[in-house]
């Protein structure tokens, strides 16, 4: 019986830090519409063992945009904040590279409702990669 125990109770730790470690990181193909109106785009969310990072909407270059950081130390600082009358909040915006204006940050897959420039409302997602 003790080995029996022993052995589940391995197992199912190692199984918790499977998914543990798998969730580190998300990439998703996201799309809306069908035909000559799809669009679709690859996106990430969430960093790696080493790294964390921010993931935004560059509308000028109509591309997803990343901002990395080491894992364990403080995020960057806001650049800015913007006032979202939706929510009474204040939203920060942040300085992405290779980005002229500062942008919000996406935190999760959940928080997109609309895929940018679709001509349709909805949103389609694929879970395509976990990573570390």
């Amino acid at each position: 019986m003790n080995a029996t125990y022993f052995r589940t109770s391995a197992w199912l730790l190692i199984s918790l830090l499977a998914v543990n470690v798998a969730s580190a990181g998300s990439g998703y193909v996201i799309s809306s519409g069908e035909g000559e109106d799809e669009v679709t785009y690859k996106v990430n969310f969430g960093g790696g063992r080493r790294f964390e990072q921010y993931t935004a909407f560059d509308p000028a270059s109509k591309k997803f945009v990343y901002l990395k950081f080491n894992r364990g130390e403080a995020g960057p600082a806001p650049a800015s904040s913007i006032f979202n009358p939706a929510t009474g909040e204040m939203t920060p915006l942040y300085k992405f590279p290779d980005v002229e204006q500062p942008l919000p940050i996406i935190k999760n897959i959940e928080e997109l409702k609309a895929v940018p420039f679709a001509k349709k409302p909805g949103i389609k997602t694929k879970l395509v990669v976990a990573y570390d």
